[in-house]
C-alpha cells in the first residue's frame, strides 16, 4: 500500500470517530432537552430560588381595653451577620483591622483581635454568613452600616441584614408570668401564660416570598403571584388593670421582704364577672431578690389551712347539722383517739381556749373546735361530707385558660389513707390541697350571692378596632349553697374583721369580709416542717362586694397568723383599689356623662391619623400644612390637628405620641430609646429642642 493511500485512510477513520463523536453529541443534547429536561430545570430552579416564609408580626397583649396599656409588644429589630467570603482581598486587608475596633467598640463580648480572628478564620474557611449580633436596634443598625468594609453595603462588604421581631414587656416584672412566653425547640416546647395560651391569635399568618439566589449567597426577593403578604396577629385585651397590678405586686414585695418568705401571691378578682384585675407571683431567688419565676397563684397547691374552715361550715349548715347559733366548748385542746397509738391533737392558737361560745365565734376567732364540730355530726357519714364539698365545686379544676393548673386533691371516704383523723383534720383545712385562685373563686362565690364563676384573664381579642371574639362571664356553680347558708357565712365572714382575728385590717369607709389562714408546710420528706403558710382570703366592700383578693405567703420568718403577714397586703390593695376604682371612677363617669366630645387620639404621623380619621367619619380641622407630624385636639364636634415641627440637628417632641411613632422618629435621629411604661409619651428625659447629638440614650416614660 502506498503512504498517499495509508495517509487517506487514517484521515477517514478520524474523520469517521469525529462524526460519531458529534453525533452522540447532538443525541445526547436532544436526550437532555426533551427527556430529562423537566427534571433538570426543576433542579436549577430549586438552586436558584426559593420560597421564603416570611415572619408575622405578632398581636399586641392589653391590660384591661379602657386602659389600652400595653403589656407585652413586638418591636422591630435586626440580626447583622457578615459574608467574609465575598469581600474582595485588597478590601479585606485595607480596613479589617478598622472594622474589628468598631465592632469591638459597639459590641465588647469580643476585643478587635477575637474579632479579627473570627471573622479571618470563617473567611479562610469559606463561610458565608457569620452571625455578628442578634436583636439589633434601629439605631445600632445604622453604625454598624457605617463600618469599614460593611459601609460597601450587602454585595461588596457582606453586609447581611435580617428583620426580626423582639417581644418587650414594657411593664418589666409586672405580670410576667401571667403575660407569659413561647418557647419553641428541638427538644421541648413551653406555652406559658396568655402568649402560650392564646399563641395562635398573637402569631398571626406567616407570609411566603420567592426569593432569588445571587452573587455572595443573597437572596434577592422576586414578585410573583404565589407570593403571599404576612397577616399581622390579633390583640389580646385582658382584664388586667396595670395600676392595681403595680399596687398589689408593691405591696407583696414589700412584706416578703419584711418577712425574708420564700414566696408569695396576691390575687385581685372582681365579684360579678370574675375578671382578675390583678396577680402577683413573687419568689425569692439565689440572689435574695424576689421575681416573677412560677404562676404560684395558678399552678401551687398547698394545704388551704383555716381559710377551708368556710367550706366546712358551710356543708354543716346547709346540711342542717348545725347553726351558727349553737353552743360549743372551745377547751383550746382538741383530742382524737385519746390513750391510743394513733392519739392526735388539735389546738388553738389561744393555748386556754375561749370557753363556751357560739360557733359564729368560733369561726371569728378560728378555733379548731371547728374540728370536733364537723367529726361529731359526719363520723359515721365522711362520704357526706365530703359530697357537700363537691357539691360546692371545690373538687374540679377552674379550667382558667393559662396551663398549668392542678387538680384540687380532696380524699374520698373509701381510700386506704382515709384515716380516723383525716375528717376532723380536713375540717380546718389539712389532708386536702387547693391552689389560691381555687380558694379565692370559692370565696367570691360566697361574695356573688353563691354563684361561682370562672376566673377570666381575658376580655377580647381584637384584629385593629374590630372585635374578633369576646369572652363573657362563664358560671361554674348557679348557687353554692341555700340562700339562708350564705347569709350565715356571709355574716360570720363579716365579723372575722369586725371581731375575730383580722380586727387588726378594718378601714374607714367601707367594710372587709374575710378569713385568715396559718397552716404548716409539708417538708420534702412528707413531714410538717417548722415553716408556715400565712393566707387571707376575703372580698369588699362586705355589704355590696365588688372585688374579692386573696394574699397567701410562705415560709415567713418573723411573723406566722394570716392576719398579720397576708392580712396588711390585703388592707394596702383594698384601700388602694376602693379609693381609686370605686370613688374616682364614680366621679369619672359622672363627668363624662354630662359632655360628649370628638374621640381623644395620640399624636403621630399625620398621614396615618388622617386615614383613621377618616374611616371613623370624625370631622377634622386640618392646620398641619407644614409638617408630616402633628398634635390633636379633641373639640365637641371635631378633632383639630396641628403641626409638630421636627427639626433638623434637634432632639424631637414625641410627649403624647404612640410608643411605635415615638421609636420611629426618635431611632431615625440616631438616638438610644429605653421604655418606661406603655400607652403615650407622657414624659422624655431629654426635652424637645435640645441639641441632637447621635448615639445618646433617651428615655421616655409612657402611660
Amino acid at each position: 500500500m502506498s503512504k498517499e493511500k495509508d495517509i487517506l485512510i487514517r484521515i477517514y477513520v478520524v474523520y469517521i470517530i469525529i462524526v460519531l463523536f458529534g453525533a452522540g453529541i447532538l443525541v445526547k443534547l436532544f436526550h437532555v432537552q426533551f427527556a430529562d429536561g423537566s427534571a433538570l430545570k426543576s433542579e436549577a430552579n430549586d438552586l436558584i430560588y426559593d420560597m421564603r416564609t416570611i415572619e408575622a408580626p405578632k398581636g399586641n397583649i392589653y391590660a384591661s381595653d379602657e386602659q389600652k396599656l400595653a403589656l407585652a409588644i413586638s418591636v422591630p429589630r435586626y440580626n447583622i451577620a457578615i459574608d467574609p467570603f465575598c469581600i474582595n482581598q485588597l478590601l479585606w486587608d485595607e480596613q479589617i483591622d478598622s472594622l474589628s475596633i468598631e465592632l469591638s467598640a459597639l459590641f465588647p463580648e469580643k476585643n478587635a483581635e477575637e474579632w479579627k480572628t473570627k471573622l479571618a478564620t470563617k473567611r479562610r474557611d469559606s463561610v458565608q454568613y457569620v452571625l455578628i449580633k442578634n436583636k439589633v436596634n434601629y439605631t445600632d443598625l445604622q453604625r454598624v452600616k457605617q463600618f469599614p468594609i460593611l459601609r460597601k453595603g450587602k454585595y461588596k462588604g457582606g453586609l447581611i441584614v435580617v428583620p426580626v421581631n423582639e417581644r418587650v414587656l414594657p411593664y418589666k416584672q409586672l405580670a410576667k408570668r401571667t403575660i407569659g412566653y413561647v418557647r419553641v425547640s428541638e427538644e421541648d416546647s413551653n406555652f406559658v401564660g396568655l402568649e402560650g395560651a392564646y399563641k395562635d391569635e398573637l402569631q398571626g399568618r406567616d407570609g411566603r416570598m420567592l426569593m432569588k439566589k445571587i452573587a455572595g449567597n443573597q437572596w434577592k426577593p422576586v414578585q410573583d403571584e404565589f407570593s403571599v403578604d404576612p397577616i399581622n396577629g390579633h390583640d389580646v385585651y385582658t382584664t388586667i388593670d396595670i395600676n392595681i397590678q403595680d399596687v398589689a405586686e408593691s405591696a407583696l414585695r414589700k412584706q416578703l421582704e419584711l418577712q425574708q418568705a420564700a414566696r408569695g401571691c396576691a390575687v385581685l378578682m372582681e365579684v360579678e364577672t370574675g375578671h382578675i384585675k390583678a396577680i402577683a407571683n413573687l419568689e425569692r431567688a439565689g440572689d435574695s431578690n424576689y421575681y416573677e419565676m412560677y404562676n404560684m397563684a395558678v399552678g401551687r397547691r398547698s394545704e388551704p389551712g383555716s381559710t377551708f374552715k368556710l367550706a366546712s361550715l358551710m356543708v354543716a349548715l346547709d346540711d342542717e347539722k348545725v347553726k351558727i347559733t349553737d353552743s360549743v366548748r372551745a377547751s383550746g385542746r382538741y383530742t382524737y383517739f385519746k390513750g391510743t397509738k394513733y392519739e392526735s391533737v388539735l389546738r388553738d392558737s389561744r393555748r386556754e381556749g375561749y370557753g363556751k361560745i357560739t360557733i359564729q365565734r368560733a369561726f371569728e376567732v378560728s378555733s379548731n373546735v371547728i374540728s370536733q364540730v364537723i367529726d361529731d355530726k359526719y363520723k359515721k357519714e365522711a362520704q357526706s361530707f365530703i359530697d357537700g364539698l363537691k357539691k360546692i365545686g371545690l373538687d374540679k379544676k377552674l379550667g382558667v385558660e393559662i396551663s398549668g393548673e392542678r387538680n384540687p386533691y380532696i380524699k374520698e371516704a373509701d381510700q386506704t389513707d382515709f384515716s380516723g383523723i383525716t375528717l376532723p383534720w380536713m375540717a380546718i383545712g389539712y389532708e386536702l390541697e387547693q391552689t389560691p385562685l381555687q380558694t379565692l373563686t370559692f370565696y367570691n362565690a360566697v361574695a356573688n350571692n353563691g354563684k361561682m364563676v370562672k376566673p377570666q384573664f381575658v376580655k377580647e381579642i381584637r384584629d385593629g378596632d374590630r372585635v374578633v371574639k369576646k369572652f363573657g362571664t362563664q358560671i361554674l356553680n348557679e348557687r353554692i349553697c341555700k340562700p339562708e347558708t350564705l347569709e350565715d357565712v356571709q355574716l360570720m365572714l363579716k365579723g372575722v374583721v369586725e371581731n375575730g382575728t383580722a380586727r387588726n385590717i378594718r378601714t374607714r369607709g367601707f367594710d372587709i369580709a374575710g378569713k385568715t389562714g396559718t397552716v404548716q408546710l409539708i417538708d420534702d420528706n412528707g413531714e410538717y416542717s417548722d415553716k408556715h403558710q400565712a393566707s387571707f382570703c376575703g372580698y369588699f366592700p362586705a355589704d355590696a362586694p365588688k372585688y374579692s383578693c386573696i394574699v397567701l405567703i410562705q415560709g415567713p420568718s418573723k411573723d406566722i397568723y394570716g392576719s398579720v403577714v397576708s392580712g396588711s397586703v390585703f388592707k394596702e390593695i383594698a384601700d388602694k383599689v376602693y379609693s381609686s376604682t370605686i370613688e374616682i371612677n364614680q366621679n369619672r363617669n359622672r363627668i363624662a356623662s354630662n359632655s360628649v366630645r370628638s374621640p381623644r387620639s395620640k399624636y403621630g404621623a399625620k398621614s396615618e391619623l388622617m386615614e383613621v380619621l377618616k374611616t371613623l367619619n370624625v370631622p377634622v380641622m386640618d392646620d398641619a400644612n407644614e409638617s408630616d407630624w402633628v398634635v390633636t385636639t379633641s373639640e365637641s364636634e371635631q378633632v383639630k390637628i396641628e403641626n409638630r415641627k421636627v427639626r433638623a440637628g434637634t432632639i424631637p417632641n414625641v410627649v403624647g405620641m404612640g410608643l411605635i411613632d415615638a421609636l420611629n422618629l426618635l431611632e431615625n435621629k440616631g438616638l438610644h430609646v429605653r421604655i418606661v411604661g406603655s400607652g403615650t409619651v407622657r414624659k422624655q428625659s431629654i426635652s424637645g429642642g435640645s441639641p441632637l447629638v447621635e448615639g445618646t440614650t433617651i428615655t421616655i416614660q409612657l402611660s
